[in-house]
């Protein structure tokens, strides 16, 4: 069959011509099927950790579950303010997921939801103050996580929830050291 092939030039031609992007593929009755390795496919680049130190925002990032008008759609960014890095978000799936992989680079995790039916809330106003009563960051949190990364020390964290006008603040401490986080849930009724 090979003698046949080599023989037969014509037909070798063909089956090892270029075809055409629109053309159909010429096959041949006689040869015997010859596997074609496809073209290789190079994978997206994976998104790189960056800490941002110094710069006023993040990069945006997309949330995964975002549709076009809903509150998951727009962009979560790392921010600096009085020299504490801080994002806050958690509307969505989508979002939840990408602030539990940037945890990591936190030191305090703040989560804010309803007493009784766990409903989360967003619109939370956030002060943050040393031990000696001097404020460290004071902003308001987007949605129902809000996660910062302070110098080590004591703090007394107060939280005001916007549509809870009636609801005094609540305060909570935190003792944040070198490593590890620390986690407060604030409660509403």
């Amino acid at each position: 069959m090979a003698t046949a092939l080599i023989l037969g030039g014509g037909m070798l031609q063909s089956a090892s011509a270029q075809q055409a992007d629109n053309a159909p593929p010429a096959y041949d009755l006689d040869a015997s099927p010859r596997y074609q390795e496809p073209a290789p496919v190079m994978p997206a680049p994976l998104p790189r950790s960056n800490f941002y130190a110094g710069s006023e925002s993040a990069p945006p990032s997309r949330s995964s579950d975002a549709t076009p008008g809903s509150p998951a759609s727009r962009l979560m960014q790392v921010r600096i303010d009085q020299g504490i890095r801080y994002i806050t978000g958690g509307v969505g799936e989508g979002e939840r997921a990408e602030l539990n992989a940037l945890s990591n680079q936190f030191n305090l995790r703040l989560m804010f939801a309803m007493q009784g039916s766990g409903e989360y809330l967003s619109a939370v106003r956030v002060n943050i103050l040393d031990s000696h009563g001097g404020s460290v960051l004071s902003v308001e949190s987007k949605g129902p996580w809000f996660l910062a990364q302070l110098p080590p020390g004591d703090y007394v964290v107060e939280a005001s929830a916007t549509d809870q006008a009636s609801q005094q603040p609540q305060r909570k401490t935190a003792h944040i050291e070198g490593s590890g986080q620390s986690r407060l849930d604030f409660y509403w009724r």
